[in-house]
């Protein structure tokens, strides 16, 4: 019984992932055409190749830095937003970028890091204040490698929403006794936090690294939208 409900299922699943994948690894062995069988050449040159090694180290970048912050920053928020009198407005302002889509984000922030030569007027928000306090103007998106570092912050500031709310909702499920018997033996908040709250969400947090993991993988509207995968961002 237990195999015919989960036969079907397997099947797809079988069908639509498992095969797909097999089939592509075996191609991964020939050339171009599909009909010339080149071994591991096209591993070597993923591997070598200038172009390939930038985007590797990319998207280690993306994925180490874009999900970390994106968590941390979420947790933080999420632990300062009890606290505050303001929890509703804040959550809601903070989540609000998480409704918009990776290219109108993309959009967004172009306009934010917007770079025109010096002496001529400042569109972008940055460079206008970095020059209206004596500065010069920067360009953000041809920077390298910051340039990187300035797409990633698109992706943290809205996936931080997600982060928080989820991880809110997590931390009302923390027992007030549990908190309150550690600061009654002596223990300060952040002892509080970092013994008690977070390994006690610790599940929460992995599942929403791991949500925001894998939507940093499919990250290619930001990039595609900004800099055309230009300048070192590929």
């Amino acid at each position: 019984q237990p195999f015919l409900f989960v036969g079907p299922a397997m099947a797809i699943l079988g069908w639509y992932l498992v095969l797909p994948t097999l089939r592509s690894l075996y191609l991964s062995f020939f050339g171009p055409a599909s009909n010339k069988f080149v071994g591991l050449a096209n591993y070597a040159y993923v591997f070598t190749d200038r172009v390939m090694l930038t985007a590797f180290r990319n998207n280690l970048l993306w994925l180490v830095l874009g999900t970390g912050l994106s968590v941390l920053l979420g947790l933080i928020i999420a632990l300062m937003a009890e606290r505050s009198y303001l929890e509703k407005f804040s959550k809601a302002l903070i989540f609000l970028p998480l409704a918009i889509s990776f290219i109108g984000a993309g959009v967004i922030w172009k306009y934010v890091y917007a770079y025109q030569p010096p002496g001529a007027a400042q569109v972008g928000i940055l460079n206008a204040i970095v020059t209206a306090l004596g500065g010069q103007p920067v360009g953000w998106l041809t920077t390298r490698p910051w340039n990187t570092l300035f797409l990633i912050i698109i992706l943290v500031w809205m996936q931080t929403g997600f982060a928080m709310i989820v991880l809110s909702a997590a931390l009302r499920g923390v027992p007030t006794s549990l908190k309150e018997a550690a600061r009654i033996d002596g223990a300060r908040e952040l002892r509080v936090i970092t013994s008690i709250v977070i390994p006690y969400i610790r599940g929460t947090i992995v599942t929403v690294a791991t949500t925001i993991l894998i939507i940093t993988l499919k990250i290619w509207d930001i990039v595609y939208s900004m800099t055309n995968g230009l300048y070192g961002t590929e």
